[in-house]
């Protein structure tokens, strides 16, 4: 095993009263510009920092307050035994949007999420024992690849053994399959609009007593404070208060600050202050969110699991790390496809979502599916099944609804095409790295940290602005470019479900010319994405938006336009005395917006009543049912994000 370089490094945070941990990974080393803040490497070099110039689309009308605990959106404050408040922060963060979306759940078990989290019988995971702190990654792999959460009823905290963990089995009812990366640098608003439409983040700060005043309010402004002096803590933040006051900082070495302000956030250290366990961060210090701590995100979508559910993974442990090592210097693009081959079984199949992770916000992407040609992925893309086109939005965990599609049996490969041309000509000197999140390896100092189970045929790339591309294993990249014998494995994942009857895709389909959207209150995602097959073609292709649902529950052979809503969605009326109005404008006040989430969520909880129209403009889902679900879809609307029914567009009621 050759480790020759320690080339980026990044500080994660641990626990409570646990340093802040430098790391380094088997990445360019052609970076010298250092950060006058950390000493380390910019922030921008790392997974979780571009966040500027390109933000998540906000609310014009968020409150100056929220608070998901009163809303019913958080369970009981808990006590933390080990160094886990990486586990206790995500796992409370994806109670609260479970709860959000009117799930009936119970505690989930951090103390699950701590064992699994650490080395693994074969020498492979995160290179710590349950007791050690650990790194905001861990979470992200835990959830994402159905390993957890498990309920605290059946993985109390009190558990010490780890062979309970050993021999314990039990599948997770719920899956993480969306999530988005923010940091200091982000857009406080957007922040802010994300607590609101998914009910609450993950954040980490420094959490030295030295800056705690009253006992519940936390306000650092010293930028300076040496690495290892740092308390990394990690919480759920569940509201702010734009009132809150500065007074109540008073007793931090830091003094008062400039303004009012604050973010509240659920803790893991008991009820034993006078918020029952919460505590506030001020706006102004100057470590809540930074990259020094790792990534701070946004938990924002879920599968509930099913036994007719599968998911194809070449990695458990999530991404570690960017894989961005084919940027040229001298080239403002790339056009890369990243591939992860898997063996589908006879009985699932039925390719329903795909999942990836990339820091490339703003890039254009197309899903494929890849058959094997002898021992490898083919090269001819005329022989490549597109399943969807789109944009990358946010930099984090993405998740593509796909329209069911069977695929062939035995070894293939689903693809991910990402261009980075058109946001790098668009938006000036911002400059977008093509990557896709890799399981890589780490260090910290001399030490390993985090071993990959990489090996030769799981991961595969082709670089399509090659005169003759050709599909490469990502291992003999890694062993032949980086001397590197450890390597990788692409976060790239697949879920199918057990379909009895479908169609076996047999030709690619064909790119179509662009489409106009009807009505501009109708989110849209621009492409000028390239012909895969001939990088210099620039013809703008049709990006189907993700808002609908398929027409029928039957696999087929090629992928549908998914722009187009389908009729089942759209109720029928007498073709008398027309209404005319806005799916999601529960309200009818003319447009959609943060009104009609509220709007929704008074009459779930019965405290209005909807009128006939009203009633149809807030069934967004089109199910007969008005409640928590269309609420969350309208704000993911109005938050730019992408969902799937045709919210905003024109409809008509008759009476």
């Amino acid at each position: 095993m050759k480790i020759k370089r320690r080339i980026i490094s990044l500080l994660i945070t641990a626990a409570i009263l646990i340093g802040a941990v430098s790391y380094a990974s088997a990445a360019s080393s052609d970076v010298s510009e250092t950060s006058n803040k950390t000493g380390l490497l910019p922030i921008e070099s790392n997974k979780a920092s571009y966040s500027s110039g390109l933000e998540i689309v906000t609310f014009s009308m968020l409150p100056s307050s929220y608070d998901s605990s009163k809303l019913g959106y958080t369970l009981p404050v808990r006590v933390q035994h080990e160094d886990s408040c990486w586990a206790f922060g995500t796992l409370s963060t994806f109670e609260t949007l479970l709860l959000k979306n009117g799930e009936e759940i119970e505690t989930f078990g951090p103390q699950h999420a701590n064992f699994w989290g650490s080395r693994r019988s074969d020498g492979t995971g995160w290179q710590r024992e349950h007791t050690d702190g650990g790194y905001s990654y861990i979470p992200l792999g835990y959830l994402t690849s159905w390993s957890g959460p498990v309920n605290e009823s059946d993985f109390p905290e009190e558990t010490v053994d780890e062979s309970f963990y050993t021999n314990f089995s039990k599948d997770p009812v719920y899956c993480l399959t969306e999530a988005i990366y923010f940091n200091s640098d982000t857009n406080r608003d957007t922040i802010k609009n994300l607590i609101f439409n998914f009910g609450a983040v993950v954040g980490n700060f420094n959490a030295s007593t030295s800056y705690l005043s009253k006992g519940h309010s936390y306000y650092c402004a010293n930028s300076d404070i040496p690495v290892s002096q740092l308390s990394g803590h990690c919480v759920s933040v569940v509201g702010w208060d734009d009132d809150y006051s500065k007074e109540n900082f008073v007793g931090s070495v830091s003094g008062v600050p400039s303004s009012d302000g604050a973010w509240l956030i659920k803790n893991s250290w008991g009820e034993g202050n006078e918020y029952k366990g919460y505590y506030w961060i001020s706006y102004e210090d100057v470590w809540m969110f930074d990259s020094i701590f790792g990534p701070s995100y946004a938990l924002t979508n879920y599968e509930r699991l099913t036994d007719n559910k599968k998911l194809y993974q070449n990695e458990i442990d999530g991404a570690t790390y960017e894989f961005a090592y084919l940027s040229y210097k001298n080239r403002d693009y790339n056009n890369v496809t990243y591939m992860n081959a898997f063996d589908f079984e006879e009985e699932h199949r039925t390719l329903s979502e795909v999942i990836f992770e990339s820091t490339s916000m703003g890039s254009d992407f197309d899903v494929y599916y890849i058959p094997f040609e002898k021992d490898t992925p083919t090269s001819d893309t005329e022989k490549w099944i597109n399943l969807y086109s789109g944009e990358i939005t946010y930099t984090g965990y993405i998740c593509v609804d796909v329209p069911d599609t069977e695929l062939p049996a035995g070894k293939g490969c689903i693809g991910i095409n990402i261009n980075n041309k058109r946001v790098n000509t668009e938006y000036g000197d911002i400059r977008v790295e093509n990557s896709i999140g890799v399981s890589e390896w780490l260090t910290s100092g001399n030490r390993l940290i985090y071993t990959p189970t990489s090996e030769y045929g799981l991961s595969y790339y082709m670089e399509m602005e090659r005169t003759n591309p050709v599909v490469m294993d990502v291992m003999d990249f890694y062993f032949t470019k980086l001397d590197d014998e450890i390597g990788g494995t692409f976060v790239i994942k697949a879920i199918t479900k057990n379909e009895e009857e479908a169609t076996v895709p047999t030709e690619p389909s064909e790119i179509t010319e662009p489409t106009t959207a009807s009505d501009s209150t109708e989110p849209t995602l621009p492409s000028t994405g390239t012909n895969p097959s001939n990088p210099t073609d620039t013809t703008e292709t049709t990006v189907p938006s993700d808002n609908t649902e398929p027409s029928s529950t039957t696999p087929t052979t090629l992928p549908t336009d998914k722009s187009e809503p389908s009729s089942s969605t759209t109720p029928t009326f007498p073709s008398d005395s027309p209404i005319k109005f806005s799916l999601g404008d529960a309200n009818m006040d003319g447009s959609v917006n943060i009104k009609d989430a509220t709007q929704i969520q008074k009459y779930a909880a019965g405290l209005i009543f909807l009128s006939d129209v009203e009633y149809i403009a807030a069934d967004v889902t089109g199910n007969g049912d008005v409640n928590v679900i269309d609420s969350t879809n309208i704000q993911k609307h109005g938050a730019g994000l992408p969902v799937k029914f045709p919210i905003g567009q024109e409809q008509y009621h008759f009476d």
